[in-house]
This record gives structure tokens, sequence and C-alpha cells, in this order.
């Protein structure tokens, strides 16, 4: 793999806002009911009965525990067990990984808040301050189908200091060298075809999914935990409305039609943030020839790119209720 840089782009003008995913997932927490969430539990299998004309989703745990749901939405991410169960086709593999980290610097890291990018024939890599003290980084490669990746954080820390990104530039070596080990983890980078979300079965009598479950994507556009939240204030919105109207009580019989306009809301975005993503990807990543460096530097990063970022500023709108 080749690592030959082309481009350092620097700029806290415009783009995402990062928020470390612990603060976020304690943030979440908070807002529900003491022994709300049940750790480390798999979903081995899931049915549905009828009773009283209404369906009832029983799901089947790992451990032996039975669940019984009036509605079911999986959030079960890529390799998720609720969209098989719905039918929806495998996510695919994009023909690139990532490795993805977290630099701690107790004494203090001493960059300013921007986000830095580094460009290379087959190679992207950044970093994105969250704090004074931790940096999110990530490099991904293009890596085929079948290639072995490191398991062991320490391996994966050497294999890019010694290999993959010895040529970038001290800097971004140096926040590698600081990565907190837990915290590394090197994996393909898969998508599920914006075809395959547009037409199919999103949902099916009470049973839906969201975030990774229903729409996979690589993360070039910064948008999958991003969109996972925006599935979830629309859905409430749907829910929230019948359940309103009907005196406060969720009326099985409408619960199906509920799921199926929240669908309906979601899966053109979605399918767009998917196609968007794995292009903002491969032009980056695709070559340094001039003809691929014309199309990224003149091309997208002056026109598509701007326009992908309109598209990534959505509204979801206010929960009124």
């Amino acid at each position: 793999m080749s690592s030959s840089i082309i481009m350092n782009i620097c700029s806290d003008a415009i783009g995402p806002r990062s928020v470390h995913r612990k603060a976020l997932l304690e943030a979440l927490a908070e807002e529900l009911p003491v022994h709300s969430i049940r750790f480390s539990s798999k979903i081995s299998g899931i049915e549905t009965q009828q009773h009283e004309g209404s369906s009832i989703a029983i799901v089947h745990m790992e451990n032996g525990t039975v669940i019984k749901a009036k509605v079911l939405i999986g959030c079960d991410g890529v390799h998720s067990v609720v969209s098989r169960w719905l039918g929806l086709s495998e996510p695919v593999h994009s023909g690139r990984s990532a490795v993805r980290g977290l630099a701690v610097y107790p004494q203090g890291h001493g960059l300013d808040h921007c986000v830095r990018q580094y460009v290379g024939s087959g190679i992207r890599a950044g970093l994105v301050p969250l704090n004074d003290k931790e940096i999110y980084w990530f490099f991904s490669g293009i890596t085929p189908k079948g290639t072995s990746l490191a398991e062991d954080p320490e391996d994966i820390q050497k294999e890019l200091l010694e290999h993959y990104a010895k040529d970038l530039p001290p800097l971004y070596l140096d926040v590698v060298k600081h990565a907190e080990l837990s915290t590394l983890t090197w994996a393909p980078l898969m998508f599920r075809y914006p075809w395959n979300v547009v037409f199919g079965n999103l949902s099916k009598q009470n049973i839906t999914v969201a975030g990774d479950a229903m729409h996979p994507m690589t993360p070039d556009l910064a948008q999958g935990g991003c969109s996972a939240l925006e599935d979830a204030v629309i859905l409430v919105r749907h829910i929230g409305t019948s359940f309103v109207k009907n005196g406060h009580v969720l009326l099985p019989k409408e619960v199906t039609g509920v799921l199926g306009k929240y669908v309906e809301e979601r899966k053109w975005r979605v399918a767009l943030l998917i196609t968007g993503s794995y292009i903002s990807g491969w032009v980056q990543q695709a070559g340094s020839g001039w003809g691929m460096k014309f199309l990224r530097d003149a091309i997208f990063y002056k026109f598509l790119f701007l326009k992908m970022v309109q598209y990534v500023n959505y509204d979801c709108g206010k929960l009124d209720f």
C-alpha cells in the first residue's frame, strides 16, 4: 500500500463536530429508568405470534431469556439479526478497512481544535481533537476482501507505525503512539447497497430497524451515528403521535402503519447518505494519478463535497409531546 502524501487539510470552519462516544452513551442512558438496559445480551432468534388480532414479537436471547414486545426496533448493528429476519440483504465489503483509536495526552496535546486530514495513494488518515487531552484518529486504506487484519491492539499499532502509516507526517505518527490500546480497532468498512434500502423490507408488522441495522454506511461523511439519532427522533415522532392521538395508548392495529410511515420518511434520505459516503471515500482514496487528482481537487472538494455538507445538515424537527 503506497502512502505518498498529496494533501493535508486543516479546517475548523465547516464540517462535523465530534463528541466522545462514552459521553454520548452516558447522556442517553441517563434519560432511561434504572435497569432499562441489559448489557452483553445477544439475540439468537425472533418469532411473531398473533394475540387478540395483534402481532407480538418474541425475542429469544442467547442466555435463554425470552422477551415479548408490542414493537421491536432492531438497533443491533451492521450484522443485525433483526434485519436478517426482515429479509434485508447482507452488508457488503467496500474494499477498504479502517483503524480507529483514541490518543490520550495527560499533559495536553497542544493542538488547535480543527480536523486534519492526510490523503495519499489508496490511503486516508485524520486527526480530530475531542478536547485538550484526547484526540480521535483514524486510518483507512484499500484492502481486498479476505485480507487478514490484525486484531491485537499492540499488533495494530505496530503495523501502522512500521508499515501502513510510516510515511505520514511526524504529528500523525506521534498521535498513533499515544493511542489508548484498549480503543484500537481494525475492521473492514461495510455498507448496504442503497437500492436494497429503498426497495427492501425495512419493516414488517410490528418489527423494524434503525441505525446500522437499517443503513450501514462507510464513515466518510461521519454520518453513521448522526443518522441513527435522526432515526430515533423520527421514529418517536410517528409512534408518539399515534400514542397521543389515541388517548396515550399504542393501538396494536396502528403499529404496522406507524412503522411504515417511519420507513417511508427515512429510506430515501439514508440511501443518499450511503451513496454520498461511498463516493466520498472512493474519490479521496482512488489513487494519485493526474485524472483522479483533478477529480478530487478541482471537482469533488470544490463542488460535490459542499453539496454533500449541505445535505448532511438536516433538521429532524421537534417532538411536540
